[in-house]
């Protein structure tokens, strides 16, 4: 039974399984429950970071919520999430009690380490050349999710930066091998990486849950199924047709699977192009899509592309890419495999296979004039994670020039919307953004999970402004980069565009009502509510 609003939750093992369970203790702490973890003792450090699970214990009592045998027993296991297979196992569990966890979004595991945790690992670094690239070669127990030592030499004597070790046993030369013994240790180091690149085993999933940026290499198990589009990893892969497969020994080869065999150039060529687009500055352009007009997209496409380093253009299973569609080197097309996923979940899924440290989300039907993309770059000065610009319609009128709120309101209006000038003439810090045009830095992103993913369409980029202010963040607005803004080229194809605003309003309203309304008179508004 539930005793005093305390539930226990049990996941025994191993590193990523546990963690990735957390995501149950996640919700119950939001629907106002305590939460106490059991799990094995190899795993309290890692739990015990958790920054709001109440207790990490062994497997002292029987649990309110056992979610050992939760995927493994999941017959749709090699096509499922492990957060919506967790879910579904809680759910089952917590019926009886009156319990209801909802959907599983949002769902993104968090550790945190302490400030003396994180210098300590910036000191046992600081004479190692930047960018720090930890590699974490292999599982301990299974043959399938590992890549040979020798592809390992070959791919870190390409990759830039100094090459940290990570397994158990000693690593190749030219790689500082760590000699890592104690998962405190590897949880501290970690943290400290500019990038890890990793076989689906425990060191990825900590490293996603504290914030570092991941190449995740898919073989029999796929990142794609375990980290969340909130995180910021990417997941590479051999070409294969028996990838993802959730067998420990591999059908084909126990011995040597194919999926062991990485191309050492491959792993480089994609490790070099994550740590370029930081160190670089480099934009990245995310398009979203679903059914778009091949003139509209291309035309957006054309005007976009000399201004940014790459183009993701990414749509899901109930999108099409449109017969006739712009190719380019800097174009990617990716695909979420999921149905109907609304702007802000592909967004996400977008986001996270690009490579800048800037993101650019730009609506398909929105046509940048030139050097538009630089002076919003101008505007990324320290502090500011998201800058917004002047778009007007077909006709000159404006559409977009900043948002207002007016003493005594609860929402937003466009600033000069319809007018033919516009009033401010110079960058602006303002509360609010719109997001059809929006540049966003990566690491503000990714720390407050990218968009809300409840929300299927509209009011997303007044939660994402919201919440990298509550983040303690600027947005700004320039009136000197420009562009021309079609509007709801995508939503009048999908159904009643107010049957969108009016869902997604009442979700932005849970979340920040009270905001709206301690800050009725008060604009821009604090968070001290």
């Amino acid at each position: 039974m539930v005793r005093a609003n305390r539930i226990i939750v049990r996941r025994n093992a191993a590193i990523g399984d546990s963690l990735c369970a957390t995501v149950v203790a996640d919700r119950l702490i939001e629907l106002g429950y305590e939460v106490i973890w059991q799990t094995h003792p190899s795993i309290h450090c890692v739990i015990r970071r958790h920054p709001r699970i109440s207790a990490v214990t062994e497997l002292t009592c029987n649990p309110d919520v056992n979610l050992d045998g939760a995927y493994e027993k999941d017959p749709q296991r090699r096509r499922k999430h492990f957060h919506a297979m967790f879910f579904d196992a809680a759910q089952r569990q917590l019926n009886p009690m009156g319990i209801n966890l909802g959907a599983a979004f949002n769902c993104r595991p968090s550790i945190r380490l302490s400030p003396q945790e994180r210098t300590i690992a910036q000191t046992k670094f600081k004479d190692y050349s930047r960018p720090w690239v930890f590699i974490c070669p292999r599982s301990d127990t299974y043959a399938a999710r590992q890549v040979p030592d020798g592809i390992w030499a070959e791919a870190a004597a390409k990759i830039q930066g100094t090459k940290f070790w990570l397994g158990r046993h000693p690593g190749p030369a030219g790689i500082v091998d760590l000699k890592c013994q104690h998962l405190d240790n590897v949880i501290v180091w970690l943290s400290a990486a500019d990038l890890l690149v990793s076989v689906d085993t425990g060191p990825l999933h900590l490293a996603a849950a504290m914030g570092v940026q991941v190449l995740g290499l898919g073989q029999s198990s796929s990142p794609e199924c375990h980290l969340s589009d909130q995180r910021d990893f990417m997941t590479i892969e051999p070409k294969l047709d028996c990838l993802n497969c959730q067998e420990n020994l591999c059908p084909k080869n126990p011995d040597v699977p194919p999926c062991q065999s990485f191309d050492p150039d491959f792993i480089a060529a994609w490790a070099n192009a994550k740590l370029d687009g930081i160190r670089q500055e480099k934009v990245s352009a995310i398009i979203s899509i679903y059914r778009p007009e091949v003139g509209t997209l291309n035309r957006c496409l054309e005007c976009v592309l000399p201004q940014v380093d790459e183009v993701i253009v990414c749509r899901d299973m109930a999108g099409i890419e449109p017969v006739g569609v712009m190719k380019h080197p800097k174009i990617r097309y990716v695909l979420n495999p999921r149905f109907d996923q609304g702007y802000g979940k592909k967004a996400n899924f977008a986001a996270r296979q690009s490579n800048g440290k800037y993101l650019l989300m730009l609506n398909d039907d929105v046509f940048l004039d030139p050097n538009a993309v630089a002076r919003m770059k101008d505007c990324m000065t320290p502090g500011v994670a998201l800058v917004s610009n002047l778009l007007r319609y077909a006709d000159g009128s404006i559409y977009y020039a900043g948002k207002r709120r007016a003493p005594g309101q609860m929402g937003w209006g466009h600033i000069d919307h319809r007018q033919r000038d516009c009033t401010i003439k110079e960058p602006i810090e303002l509360e609010n953004a719109c997001g059809a045009c929006a540049m966003v830095r990566r690491d503000a992103f990714y720390q407050i999970g990218g968009f809300n993913e409840r929300i299927y369409l509209y009011a997303e980029d007044d939660m994402m402004s919201l919440d990298l202010r509550k983040a303690g963040w600027k947005l700004m607005f320039t009136p000197h980069s420009t562009g021309v803004h079609l509007e709801h080229q995508s939503t009048k194809k999908t159904g009643n565009i107010m049957d969108y605003v009016n869902a997604s309003n009442r979700i932005f309203t849970e979340y920040y009502g009270a905001y709206l309304r301690h800050n009725i008179n008060r604009i821009p508004g604090n968070f001290d509510y």
